[in-house]
C-alpha cells in the first residue's frame, strides 16, 4: 500500500510537471501591460486639460467623452484578464493548499506551484493597474460633469435686466442692427469672393430640381389622393388607425417634401463652389427654422384636422382645431429660429448682451403661445352629436394643465425678475418636452390601433395570421399583447433618455451611465453585470424551451403511445418538467458566473426566507413532490374533502386544483392533501358501489319485490357479476318495506347514471306488476287527521 501511494504521487507530480503552466496566450500579459501605459498617458493629458485655467463648457464635454473612452478601453483590457487569472487560480486550486511550516511536498509540486504563482502575479499587476485607472477615470468623470453642472446653474440662473427694463430692449435693437450689418457684409464678401471663381452652370440645376420637386410633388399628391381627400372616406367612416396613420403620413411626406426643396439646392450650390463656410451656416439657419417650423406645424394640423372633425384625433370644436396649428407653428418658429439666430450670432462674434435680449422676447412669445394654448383647449366645446362618442387621443395631457401654468407663472416671474436665461431656458425645454411626448404616444397609439385592426378576424392580416400560426383567438390576443408590450418597451427606452437629454443631461452623461453599468455591480467576490445577466436569462430561457419541447415529445412520442394511467403519466411529465427547470436554473446560474460554491450564500439566504414566511410555501412545494412520488391523488381521480369533491385536474407546485361536479375549480394546498383526510374514490381502481333504495307497500309479497329488483339489476349491461349484486331489505318501517339494492360498475362515475336508469326500470316494472309504493309517512298522518 505504501509503495502504491508513493507511485501514485509520482505519477500526479510527473503529470503537473510536465502540465503547462498557462493554458493562455501570453501576448496578454504584454498587451495589457502597452494598455496601461496608453491609458496612464491619456489620463494625464486629460487631467492636465480640466485643471487647465479658462477650459470652457465645450470643451470639458471634449475632455468627458475622452474619459468615457477610456473607461470603456480599460473595461475591455480587464475584460480580457478575466479568462487567464481564472485559469492559473484554478490550476492552483488543483494542486491544493501548500503545507504548513514545518512540512515539505515533493519539489516538482513546489515548482509547479511557484510557477503558477508567478505567473498568476504577472497577470494580477497590470490587472490591478487597470483597475486603479478604471476608478481614477470614474472619478475624474464625476469631477468634470460637477463642474459642467455648476457652471451650467450659475449660467442658468444668473440675474440680468428685467423685460420691463427699457435698457434690455435698446441693447436689442442695437444687437439686431449689428447683426443685420453683418449678416450683409457676410453676404457681400461672399459674393465677392465666389462670383468669379463659382462655376455658374451648375446654378442651372436649381431650377431644374425645383422642376423635379414639383413634378414629384403633384405624383404624389394624385397617389394620395384617396387618403388625403376624403374620398375613402366619403363611404365609409374612418377607423382609429386610419385617423393616426394619416397624421404620421403627412408628417414623413412634409419632412420628405422641405428635404426634397432643399437639399437639390444646397447641392448645386456645393457644386458650383457657392456653399463657403460662412455661408454654409447661413443657409442651414434658414433651412432648420422651415423645416422644424413646418413639421410641427403640420403636426398640430393632423391632430386638429381642421375643417374634416371626422378625422380629427382630439376633442376640439372647429373654432380650436383652426386656432391650434397657427399658435403652434409660430411657438416652434419663435424657438427654433431664437437658437438659430444665437449660433450665427456666436458665429459673426456679436456680442453677448446683443443677444439677450432677443432671447427673452423669444421666451416670452413661447410662454405666451403656451397659454393661448392651454386656453385654447380649455374654453372650447368639444365635438358635438355622433363624433363625440368616437375615441379621442392625449387625454391625459389635461391632468397636467395645473403644472403646466405653474411653470407658464415661474417663467413670466423669472423674465419680470430678470433671470432671462432660466426663462429662456423653461421655455423651450417646455416646448420640446410637449413636443416628444406627443411624438412618443402618437407612436404608442398607432401601434395599439394596427394590433387591434390587424389582428380583427375579418382584415387580410388578421385571417393570414391565423392560417399560417394555427392559433385560437387567445393566441391572437396574446401576440398582440406581446407585440404592444415590445413597442411600448422600445418607445420607452428611447424616449426617456431624449426627454433627460432635453432638459441638460447630454449623451455622455448616458454613455457614463453605460460604462457604470457595464462595470458591474459587486457582491463580495461576485460581480453582477449586465453582459453576465443577459447570458444566464439566453441559457434560462433556452432550458425552459428546451424542456418544454422535451416533455411534448414525451408526450406525444412515448406516453400516448403506451397504456400507462394517466396519473403515472401525470406525475412524470411533472417530474421531467421540474428537473428540466432545475437544470436550466442552475445551468443559467453557473453561465451568469456564480460558482456552485457560493450556492451555499444562496441556500442561506433561501433558509432565512424559509424560516421567517415561507414555511407555507415550502411545505406545500415539498407536499407537491410527495404528491408525484407516492401519488395517493392522481389526475383525473374522483376525491372527496372538506371543501368539497370533484375530479382531480392538475397538481401544480404549490396547489391542486379539484373541478367540481358544477364545474367549480377548488383550489386546495398540496399540504392539506398530505396531512388531512382525502376520501379518494378511484385510488386502488375504478370500480365503484352504487345504492338504491326502494320502498314498497306493507302488503306486498317481499319475496317477490326481492326478485324482481335482482332481476332488474342483473338485466343492466353495466351492473358487474362479481361481486355479485345483492338485495337486502333493509327496514320493516310504518309506512312501507325499505329494500336497499346494492351492486358494482367497472367505472365509478357510471354508478349515478346506472343507479337513475335502474331507478326508471323499477318504477315501469313495478308498475306492470302491481306494486305500489307508499307516501311518506307525513302525508298519511296528515290524510287520518
Amino acid at each position: 500500500m505504501r509503495w502504491g501511494r508513493f507511485c501514485l504521487a509520482v505519477l500526479c507530480a510527473v503529470w503537473l510537471a510536465a502540465a503547462p503552466a498557462a493554458a493562455y496566450d501570453e501576448n496578454v500579459v504584454a498587451v495589457s501591460t502597452r494598455s496601461v501605459e496608453t491609458l496612464s498617458l491619456d489620463m494625464k493629458t486629460v487631467e492636465a486639460g480640466v485643471t487647465a485655467p479658462g477650459v470652457g463648457d465645450e470643451q470639458l464635454t471634449q475632455f468627458r467623452a475622452q474619459v468615457e473612452d477610456i473607461r470603456s478601453r480599460t473595461a475591455a483590457a480587464l475584460a480580457a484578464l478575466i479568462d487567464p487569472v481564472d485559469e492559473v487560480k484554478q490550476q492552483i486550486k488543483q494542486l491544493g493548499p501548500a503545507p504548513p511550516d514545518g512540512k515539505s511536498e515533493p519539489e516538482s509540486v513546489a515548482a509547479q506551484r511557484k510557477l503558477l504563482n508567478d505567473e498568476l502575479s504577472r497577470l494580477l499587476g497590470p490587472k490591478s493597474q487597470l483597475d486603479l485607472i478604471a476608478v481614477g477615470a470614474e472619478q475624474l468623470s464625476g469631477r468634470i460633469s460637477s463642474i459642467q453642472r455648476d457652471e451650467f446653474v450659475k449660467r442658468i440662473f444668473e440675474s440680468d435686466r428685467s423685460i420691463v427694463n427699457p435698457y434690455l430692449w435698446y441693447e436689442t435693437e442695437v444687437g439686431l442692427g449689428v447683426l443685420n450689418t453683418r449678416i450683409s457684409v457676410l453676404l457681400e464678401n461672399w459674393w465677392s469672393e465666389t462670383a468669379q471663381s463659382a462655376n455658374r452652370q451648375a446654378l442651372a440645376l436649381v431650377p431644374a430640381y425645383l422642376l423635379l420637386f414639383v413634378a414629384a410633388f403633384l405624383f404624389l399628391r394624385r397617389l394620395t389622393r384617396r387618403w388625403t381627400s376624403g374620398e375613402t372616406f366619403a363611404t365609409r367612416a374612418p377607423t382609429s388607425i386610419s385617423r393616426l396613420w394619416r397624421i404620421v403620413r403627412t408628417q414623413i411626406v412634409a419632412f420628405a417634401f422641405v428635404l426634397v426643396l432643399f437639399v437639390p439646392v444646397y447641392l448645386a450650390l456645393e457644386n458650383s463652389g457657392l456653399m463657403t463656410p460662412r455661408f454654409k451656416l447661413l443657409f442651414t439657419a434658414v433651412a432648420d427654422t422651415i423645416i422644424v417650423t413646418v413639421l410641427n406645424y403640420v403636426l398640430a394640423r393632423g391632430l386638429a384636422a381642421p375643417g374634416q372633425p371626422h378625422l380629427r384625433a382630439i376633442n376640439v370644436d372647429d373654432a380650436a382645431a383652426a386656432r391650434l396649428p397657427l399658435v403652434a407653428g409660430i411657438a416652434a418658429f419663435v424657438s427654433v429660429g431664437n437658437e438659430q439666430l444665437i449660433k450665427v450670432a456666436d458665429a459673426l462674434y456679436l456680442p453677448v448682451n446683443y443677444t439677450i435680449g432677443h432671447s427673452a422676447l423669444a421666451a416670452l412669445l413661447i410662454l405666451l403661445m403656451m397659454s393661448l394654448i392651454i386656453l385654447t383647449l380649455k374654453n372650447q366645446r368639444g365635438l358635438q352629436g355622433e363624433l363625440a362618442g368616437r375615441q379621442f387621443y392625449f387625454g391625459w395631457a389635461g391632468k397636467f394643465v395645473p403644472f403646466l401654468w405653474l411653470m407658464i407663472a415661474l417663467g413670466f416671474a423669472a423674465l419680470l425678475f430678470g433671470y432671462l436665461s432660466f426663462a429662456n431656458y423653461l421655455a423651450q425645454h417646455l416646448l420640446s418636452t410637449g413636443l416628444w411626448l406627443i411624438v412618443l404616444f402618437l407612436l404608442h397609439y398607432l401601434s395599439d390601433a394596427a394590433v387591434a385592426e390587424s389582428l380583427f378576424p375579418q382584415s387580410g392580416f388578421g385571417r393570414f395570421l391565423r392560417s399560417v400560426t394555427g392559433f385560437g383567438e387567445r393566441g391572437i390576443e396574446r401576440v398582440g399583447l406581446i407585440f404592444r408590450v415590445v413597442v411600448d418597451v422600445i418607445l420607452f427606452a428611447v424616449g426617456l433618455p431624449v426627454l433627460f437629454a432635453v432638459w441638460t443631461l447630454t449623451w455622455i452623461d448616458f454613455r457614463s451611465l453605460a460604462n457604470t453599468i457595464e462595470a458591474g455591480l459587486k457582491i463580495g467576490e461576485f460581480t453582477l453585470a449586465p453582459s453576465a445577466v443577459m447570458t444566464a436569462l439566453v441559457f434560462l430561457v433556452s432550458g425552459i424551451v428546451l424542456t418544454n419541447l422535451l416533455i411534448r415529445w414525451i408526450d406525444r412520442r412515448i406516453l400516448s403511445e403506451t397504456r400507462i394511467d394517466k396519473g403515472v403519466q401525470d406525475s412524470l411529465r411533472k417530474g421531467a418538467s421540474y428537473a428540466g427547470y432545475g437544470l436550466a436554473i442552475l445551468t443559467a446560474l453557473s453561465a451568469g458566473g456564480l460558482a456552485f460554491s457560493n450556492l451555499a450564500l444562496v441556500a442561506g439566504a433561501l433558509g432565512v426566507g424559509i424560516g421567517f414566511g415561507l414555511q407555507s410555501v415550502t411545505n406545500n412545494f415539498v407536499s407537491g413532490l410527495i404528491l408525484l412520488a407516492e401519488r395517493p391523488i392522481r389526475v383525473g381521480d374522483w376525491v372527496a374533502l372538506d371543501a368539497g369533491e370533484g375530479l382531480v385536474k392538475r397538481i401544480n407546485v404549490r396547489s391542486t386544483e379539484i373541478e367540481s361536479f358544477d364545474q367549480c375549480s377548488i383550489i386546495v394546498p398540496n399540504s392539506s392533501l398530505i396531512n388531512g383526510v382525502v376520501r379518494n374514490w378511484t385510488h386502488g381502481d375504478t370500480m365503484g358501489r352504487f345504492l338504491v333504495t326502494v320502498t314498497a307497500a306493507l302488503e306486498s309479497n317481499a319475496e317477490q319485490v326481492r326478485d324482481l329488483l335482482l332481476e332488474i339489476t342483473r338485466s343492466h349491461k353495466k351492473v358487474l357479476t362479481f361481486p355479485e349484486p345483492s338485495v337486502m331489505l333493509a327496514k320493516l318501517g310504518p309506512a312501507g318495506l325499505d329494500f336497499e339494492v346494492r351492486a358494482h360498475v367497472a367505472e365509478i362515475f357510471d354508478g349515478g347514471p346506472v343507479a337513475s336508469e335502474l331507478r326508471f326500470e323499477i318504477l315501469k316494472q313495478f308498475r306492470e306488476k302491481g306494486i305500489t309504493i307508499p307516501p311518506p309517512l307525513a302525508i298519511i298522518q296528515t290524510a287520518h287527521k
